[in-house]
């Protein structure tokens, strides 16, 4: 699990330090930091697998190239570090322009330097040789699934995988009802755990000109597409598939995870990440939340919160950090908390970090 970690230069956040739980929930104002903190450690978590054996979620060498070219939008001109905590060890990776090149370097910190790094071309260098090396980090998976991509049927007929914002959802689950029925079987049980108005779900007849498509059937229709199916159910499927689909240990990275989603429908998703949890326990998850009622299903340890500073810096910080809340914890939820105390005294809470 990763305990804690700085992020220095990478868009607006400066310089954070973070605090982690197994489970945490970010808050804030829009364009506070929240999806950039998420980023930050996707991107490092993934700089130390520069060529996965298969691509997860659509994760590839390329994306991992393009990732390190960005460098020049993250809006900085001096190097980005990002280090984190993870198992009793610290890694990091280090992003910075060379003579019109951009550069990535990663290190586990305490040991012999291990880096690779990639010019313009996409050239990698080679793994230093360790005397030991460390367990690397865990894989990470950031989703901001988009209802209108999750209904696409479009997708390459070489991919069986689903990408980060929902598009190739209908041939990833078409390929897990044939590969792997028992997982596709329990994925439909937790769908009806979260959606009870779900019956079933299956693929249309696929042939060279048509490909799979999901058909659903509810409790008051049948055969029903999925441009006719909610929002929120559109999005609770995708984000089952990317669990199933992920069998190693991860952190899972989930942007805007309230979105399309009754409060009930919120409080039980946060229920089944909880057993998710306990049944994986390899995996962590981070996300980010507007919903007060998401954060009454959280432990108030388990919450941050962003702000942005005057001068355009991330602030973040615990809920639990705040002067007042030792005298109200026990008299209201973690939802309630944020309404009171709102988020500005994070800003001056962690001024002279």
């Amino acid at each position: 699990m990763i305990t804690e970690v700085v992020i220095r230069n990478f868009k607006s956040c400066r310089d954070v330090e973070v605090k982690l739980e197994r489970f945490t929930m970010f808050v804030g104002p829009n364009g506070s930091g929240k999806t950039s903190i998420l980023k930050a450690v996707y991107f490092l978590c993934n700089a130390f697998y520069p060529e996965p054996k298969e691509p997860i979620l659509g994760l590839s060498r390329r994306n991992i190239e393009g990732s390190v070219r960005q460098f020049r939008s993250w809006g900085s001109t001096e190097n980005v570090e990002l280090i984190a905590g993870y198992g009793g060890n610290h890694f990091r990776m280090i992003a910075s322009e060379r003579s019109e090149s951009t550069w990535l370097d990663a290190a586990f910190l305490g040991l012999d330097r291990v880096s690779y790094a990639a010019n313009e071309g996409g050239n990698w260098l080679s793994w230093e040789k360790l005397k030991s090396r460390p367990e690397p980090p865990p894989f990470a998976l950031l989703l901001r699934l988009e209802a209108s991509k999750l209904v696409e049927t479009k997708v390459s007929p070489r991919s069986y995988s689903m990408a980060a914002d929902g598009t190739g959802l209908h041939v990833a689950t078409m390929n897990m009802t044939l590969n792997e029925p028992d997982a596709w079987a329990k994925l439909q049980f937790d769908l009806r755990q979260l959606i009870p108005s779900i019956r079933r779900i299956r693929h249309t007849k696929t042939d060279t000109h048509n490909p799979a498509s999901l058909l659903f059937d509810t409790i008051g229709a049948e055969s029903l597409k999925a441009s006719e199916i909610s929002e929120g159910t559109l999005l609770v499927l995708g984000l089952l598939t990317a669990i199933y689909i992920t069998k190693d240990r991860a952190v899972l990275l989930l942007d805007d995870l309230d979105r399309g989603l009754h409060p009930k429908a919120q409080a039980d998703l946060i229920g089944y990440l909880r057993e998710l949890l306990k049944a994986k326990p390899d995996l962590q998850i981070l996300a980010t939340t507007h919903s007060p009622y998401m954060l009454d299903s959280m432990e108030a340890k388990e919450v941050r919160m962003t702000y942005l500073r005057d001068d355009g810096t991330t602030a973040c910080g615990a809920l639990t950090e705040h002067p007042e809340f030792q005298q109200w914890k026990d008299e209201m939820t973690p939802g309630e908390l944020w309404s009171l105390f709102g988020e500005k005294w994070v800003a001056d809470t962690t001024a002279h970090r």
